[in-house]
């Protein structure tokens, strides 16, 4: 890992990630998030190519359209992507019809993502249609500790606010991801320990690392917070926009 000063970090950039973007961000994910995901670390696919049906369903997410990119300035090489989409109640069918096209521990990872989803049943529980979930984080090995993981979650809320969403989600399977939303206040609705879930009466995850054991899936009702008023109701009394301490900073 590269060791910057203050003087000579490099300068970087967040933007939404544009139509010409979409196979750059693919080939990034591919290389910075398959390899290290916690999910396909302890299913043991974190060697292998990801399935076809794994990319697929990143792609389709990443085509609708709300995916933020990090790049250097310099270069304009993508050193950080957060893919975000909208979460419907039928999602978790969908990724079982997905599943069908698949064997083995891929099968496994896509039924796994399926009960993730459907698991809390926040759309129920929050009267909401549609929720604002951030599906898929990386960042570069030789650019993480910077912040820029926290960033991209942060620029994420804020880009669910301005669309109008009323429920933020991101589901931690990685710890460090998990730090992140505690430090912005965010509620824990509901844990998922990768040592619980079985298929067919057997373990399905047999190479569990730690510190990344569980799935914690956070969420964050954005009408209720600061300097934001639903466009369909006026609001009454303004409330404050993700806490940011300054040992986050």
């Amino acid at each position: 890992m590269k060791n910057y000063s203050k003087c000579d970090r490099p300068v970087y950039k967040t933007r939404l990630a544009l139509p010409a973007d979409y196979d750059n961000v693919m080939t990034f994910m591919c290389d910075a998030f398959y390899k290290d995901d916690p999910t396909m670390v302890n299913i043991g696919l974190s060697k292998q190519e990801p399935a076809s049906s794994l990319l697929q369903i990143m792609y389709n997410e990443v085509r609708e359209g709300m995916t933020l990119i990090v790049e250097e300035e310099e270069d304009e090489c993508i050193i950080g992507a957060v893919v975000n989409a909208g979460s419907c109640p039928w999602d978790p069918d969908k990724f079982i019809e997905f599943a069908r096209c698949e064997c083995g521990p891929a099968r496994d990872v896509i039924e796994f993502d399926a009960y993730v989803t459907g698991k809390p049943n926040l759309w129920e529980r929050y009267c909401v249609l549609k929720i604002f979930e951030c599906s898929y984080l990386a960042v570069r090995p030789d650019f993480r500790n910077q912040g820029i993981a926290r960033k991209l979650v942060l620029d994420s809320w804020y880009l669910a606010r301005d669309c109008g969403y009323r429920l933020f989600r991101v589901d931690c399977d990685n710890r460090y991801l998990a730090r992140i939303a505690e430090g912005f206040g965010w509620k824990r609705v509901c844990i998922i320990p990768f040592h619980e879930y079985v298929r067919d009466g057997e373990l399905v995850f047999k190479h569990i690392k730690e510190p990344h054991t569980e799935v914690e899936i956070y969420i964050d009702q954005v009408s209720r917070c600061k300097d934001y008023c639903q466009p369909y109701k006026t609001c009454d009394k303004i409330t404050s926009s993700p806490k940011i301490s300054q040992k986050d900073s």
